[in-house]
Formats: structure tokens, sequence, C-alpha cells
């Protein structure tokens, strides 16, 4: 009797296929792991900066982007801040730790899959064969406490200055510094430019000047009008002292255009300096030039001879004296009673004659109307305003008629107005029964000019 061959069940078959199949991928898989997963090397794509690492031992990632010579770039790369008043913040990537990040970059990107056991680093290797790409970026690191140290100083030190920047007033300028104790500088944003500045140095070798700009501030109106008013000084011509008829000095104007100065503030940006320039305004008269006009001119001159007795000549002379050097101010008037006073005898003055009622009487103080009379002839030929003035009720013998003024005390006065723009002095002097008058001030326009060799007129009896 034939045996019968016994066949294996296609479930069995199927079985056992896969159980080797499951063998050759575990096997596969174990392998992959065994042999990759701890070979020191990056997973495939991975990349830096744009340069493929896989497959890279972590050293040869390192030599590839040359990292010592990073290292020296970095610390020489250097950048100097230049701030509005032009003071400037150098600092060197040496001074705040300034590195290239590619070393611990290319430990990330050899860390990626790593770390989670066998298992999933296998999977995490397979997954990188046929996942995306994973870019890094090399960057550059900074010890965070030393560039706050090395920005921090710097700027409080520049606000300090801001704080207390006062205008400078000198002899013809005022430089203003905009927004200073308004506008201060900012650590956080001196430190993004140094940062800035450092990887531009970095990639160019070349140390890299920014500029900082302070935030916006207004205008210092208070500031620049406080300046204004206590810098300003109103000119002044010299002028005459009324009192003592000396010359009181000028004084030069000092002044800027406030409407221009706010301008150019409005123009200036914070922390820079403005410079507003100074007029000084001339006065129209300076004390060398008004003490040069004060009685530079001879306004009128005459002489009469003083005849009759020594009393006469006695009136005439103390008359006279009361009258010599007096001075009138612009628009001051001359009174020939209130400047001589009452003639008495406790004054000094003597019996002499004069004429009343037509007659020659002895009064006290007889003959003083000489003196008035004498002024009078100096100035009538001038436009000098004479405001009161009475004649003789006869010739008088010392002046040519017409040229006379008569005065009585409380009666009859002689008075005249300085209207020029000058003061007058008024001088007189008795020698040898000469009584010579003098009026001096100044002569402007067509003020008439009299000769300083005028003639006096016929002297009488």
């Amino acid at each position: 009797m034939q045996e019968k061959k016994r066949r294996i069940p296609g479930e069995l078959v199927a079985l056992l296929i896969v159980l080797v199949s499951a063998l050759f991928i575990a096997a596969g898989f174990y392998w992959v792991g065994a042999f990759y997963r701890d070979d020191g090397r990056i997973y495939p794509n991975i990349y830096i900066s744009g340069v493929n690492v896989s497959w890279l031992t972590r050293d040869e990632a390192v030599d590839l982007f040359n990292a010592a010579d990073l290292d020296r770039r970095a610390d020489n790369a250097k950048v100097t801040i230049i701030f509005p008043d032009s003071s400037e913040l150098t600092v060197k990537g040496e001074d705040i730790g300034l590195t290239n990040s590619i070393r611990s970059t290319v430990e990330s990107a050899y860390s990626v899959g790593r770390g989670r056991g066998f298992i999933k680093d296998t999977m995490s290797f397979i997954g990188r064969l046929f996942g995306n790409d994973i870019i890094y970026i090399a960057d550059h690191e900074y010890n965070l406490e030393s560039m706050h140290v090395t920005v921090t100083e710097f700027v409080d030190e520049y606000n300090a200055g801001l704080v207390s920047a006062k205008p400078h007033v000198y002899n013809d300028k005022v430089v203003f510094t905009k927004g200073a104790g308004r506008a201060l500088a900012e650590p956080v944003i001196v430190k993004d430019l140094v940062y800035i500045g450092l990887f531009e140095s970095f990639n160019t070798y070349e140390t890299v000047e920014k500029e900082y700009v302070l935030p916006d501030s207004p205008t210092d109106i208070e500031t620049l009008l406080a300046v204004h008013d206590s810098m300003a000084v109103a000119v002044k011509s010299a002028e005459f002292d009324t009192e003592t008829w000396l010359v009181e000095d000028c004084v030069v104007g000092i002044d800027f255009d406030l409407f221009d100065a706010v301008a150019l503030l409005n123009d200036t940006r914070s922390g820079k300096t403005a410079t507003v320039y100074v007029d000084f305004i001339q006065p129209e008269l300076t004390r060398e030039y008004l003490e040069s006009l004060l009685f530079r001119d001879l306004l009128g001159t005459e002489t009469t001879h003083v005849a009759g007795t020594s009393d006469r000549v006695t009136n005439v002379r103390l008359s006279s004296e009361a009258i010599n050097g007096l001075i009138l101010g612009p628009g001051e008037e001359f009174s020939f009673n209130g400047v001589v006073g009452v003639r008495s005898s406790s004054r000094g003055y003597r019996p002499g004659g004069a004429f009343v009622g037509g007659e020659t009487v002895s009064v006290i103080g007889g003959g003083i109307c000489q003196t008035s009379s004498t002024l009078y002839s100096a100035i009538m030929d001038t436009d000098i305003k004479v405001t009161e003035r009475y004649p003789h009720g006869q010739r008088v013998p010392y002046l040519p008629r017409g040229r006379d003024a008569t005065v009585f005390w409380n009666r009859l006065d002689f008075r005249f107005e300085n209207n020029t723009e000058y003061p007058m002095r008024i001088e007189f002097e008795l020698e040898n029964r000469s009584l010579t008058v003098w009026v001096y001030g100044t002569i402007i326009d067509d003020f008439p000019r009299v000769p300083f060799e005028s003639q006096a007129g016929a002297a009488g009896e």
C-alpha cells in the first residue's frame, strides 16, 4: 500500500514567511541601529547655515567651518557707536565674550534623533533618510553680563551729561543741546546696535561705525526763553546826567532772534547741539562821541565895558558869578531872577544906579542889568528861544540899541529856553571892567554858529 505525502498547510507557510521576514527586518533594524546610531556621525538631511553636514563627525563639521578662524574673527570684531554729541562707545568682540556658535550648533545637529533609547534613535535615523531637511543657523553668542556692564556704564554716564547739560553762553553765541535732560539714551537699543555692528564687523573684517539717534524731543522753548531773558541786554545810548552833567556810558545791546532760534532747534535732532549767534547792537551815541559833542561849539559871546562906581562893578561881578558855569539841559529854561536871586545887601549887593521911571536912581543891586543885557546880546543872533525879555526905557551905553534886557526882582525877568538837543553852559568873566559872556553848546544842522572871535558891541557910559 503506497504511503501518501503530507502537505504543509498554506496558513503555516504564510506564517513562516512572515516570521522569517520579521527576523530579517529585526536583524536589519538591529544592524542599522548598531552601526549608525553610535557611529558618531550626524544623521542625514541636516544642514548648518546652508552647508550639508550629513554623515560628518562633529570634528569634521567643526573643521568644515574653520571654527578656529571664526573665533579669531569674533575676538577682533569691533564696533563704534557714535552718539549725538560725537562721543563714542567702542566695543570689541573679546570685551563681551563674543563667539561664533558653530560648535554648539554642530552639537545640536548631532543630537537630532539621539538620546531616546536604541529603538527610538534607530527609528529616528531611518526617518531622517526619507525626512525633510533640517536647517540650523550658526549665529553669534556673547556674555550677557559683560554686554550689560559695558553698555550701561557708558549710557549712564552719557545720560548724566545730558541731564546736567545747560546752555553755554559765549561771547558771540549760545550753544544748546536739544532735548537735554528730556531725551535720554536707551541701553536696550544701544545693545542691539553693538550686536548688529559686531556681526557686520565679523563678516567684513573691518571696524563698523553705527550712529545712535536719541528719541525725539520737543523743542526746549522754556529753556530757550530763560536763556534769552538772562542774557538779553537792551541797547542804550550814552546820556547826560542832568544833575552832574557828566556823560553816562552807553550800553551795547545783546540779543538773538527767538524765531530763528526756535526754527533751528526744531530742525535739530535730539542730543545734537544747536548754535545760536548773538547780535551785538551798537548804540547810536557812544560816551566818547557824546563827550566830543558836549559844549563843543560857541553858540554866542558878548563883551561889554562896565563903567561907573566900584559898587556897580561889584553888583555886576556878583550877578555874573551867580550865573557863571550854569548848565542848561535840553528843554530847560533859564531865568535870570531865578538864578541870581534877590539882590540884597546881606548877599553883598551894593547901591548902584538904575533906570526907574525914566530917571536914574540908586537901588541895591543897581547895574546888574548889564549882566542880563550882555547875556541877551550874546544869544539874540542865534535860534535860542527867548521866552521873556524887556528893553530898557532908555538907551544903555554899553550895547547898541535893541540888544539889552532889563530885569527887576519880582517884576521883570529875562528868560530863554535851551531849545537844542544838547546842554548849554554859560560862562562869565569880569576882568579890568570888561564883562565877557560865552554860551557853549552843540551846533547841529543849520543852527547859527557864532565865530569864537566875535567882537562886543559898542560900549557906552
